[in-house]
């Protein structure tokens, strides 16, 4: 396919599918068995076109007690709240990945390897589980001293940003670090690096300048599974901190509004497809030709 219209292509099917997947909660049914009910399907996949050609009437069931809100007014007021969440975690993970991976490189040996044993630990930790854990923390600490360190619950109105931040990052920070060393051990093998060395350089000047310059293309093949890993892990946080954000309403209208679930996916799938689109573009150019399928 020409080149020019792969992108579009694949932006168009990924959009058929995402609709296709609005109505899923219509394709089974259960009277004494569980059944596969087409005509329920189809019937919902046309209602939603019907209600998506008024998108200002689509209604979105939300709260406790169901209150009806307009799509636009729920999605305007939690999409900003759970994707700034999602954002300083993402920029914090891939920060801290970097520099932890770039420290870590230049450790002795000894704790070199102690230091990837204890990211090979973490990197099997469930993020649930890690979850708890924080607030556990953060409650005896405050025990025991009277200083509470983070809010670890919102309450009505009440926005927590820095330990949800640091929750949703921890794990991605661990996977990053662990892809990252694992790079930066096979670039330091070349033979490059040992022309650096033998130039005169150091250890730090050449890791930093040469090898890293190296291993940014594998860095970027895995912030795909890296965002989708956070997006998932963001309607668990929003679960356990109480968090009235984008995820959770979106888990709500996956059996409740058809129509709000197609566009809540669109705002989740639109911007960030055209910021991975552009990212490998430019990152094509920057290789001179594009070695690497990005």
């Amino acid at each position: 396919m020409n080149k020019v219209l792969r992108t579009p292509f694949h932006f168009v099917i990924v959009l058929i599918g995402l609709f296709l997947l609005s109505g899923i909660s219509a394709l089974l049914d259960y009277d004494t068995e569980l059944v596969i009910n087409v005509g329920a399907y189809g019937l919902r996949l046309w209602q939603t076109i019907l209600e998506l050609a008024s998108p200002s009437s689509i209604i979105v069931l939300w709260g406790a007690d169901d209150k009806q809100y307009h799509m636009f007014d729920i999605f305007l007021s939690t999409y900003p709240y759970s994707f700034t969440i999602l954002f300083i975690s993402f920029l914090a993970a891939i920060l801290i990945s970097v520099v932890m991976s770039y420290l870590i490189m230049l450790m002795p040996r000894k704790l070199y390897r102690a230091s990837e044993k204890g990211v090979n630990i973490l990197d099997g930790i469930p993020d649930v589980f890690l979850v708890v854990l924080f607030q556990l923390l953060i409650i005896w600490l405050f025990k025991k001293t009277n200083f509470l360190l983070f809010d670890i619950y919102t309450t009505g109105e009440e926005r927590i940003y820095m330990l949800p931040v640091i929750c949703l990052s921890f794990l991605p920070v661990v996977f990053l670090v662990k892809q990252f060393l694992f790079q930066l051990k096979e670039e330091e093998s070349k033979p490059y690096v040992e022309f650096s060395y033998s130039k005169g350089f150091k250890k730090a000047y050449t890791i930093w300048f040469h090898v890293f310059r190296n291993v940014w293309i594998h860095f970027f093949l895995h912030l795909k599974p890296i965002f989708l890993l956070m997006l998932s892990n963001l309607l668990v946080i929003e679960i356990l901190f109480n968090i009235k954000g984008f995820m959770t309403v979106l888990f709500r209208t996956a059996t409740s509004s058809s129509p709000a679930f197609f566009f809540g996916m669109l705002l989740i799938f639109v911007p960030f497809y055209i910021v991975f689109t552009i990212g490998s573009r430019l990152l094509k150019k920057w290789l001179k030709g594009g070695e690497y399928n990005v």
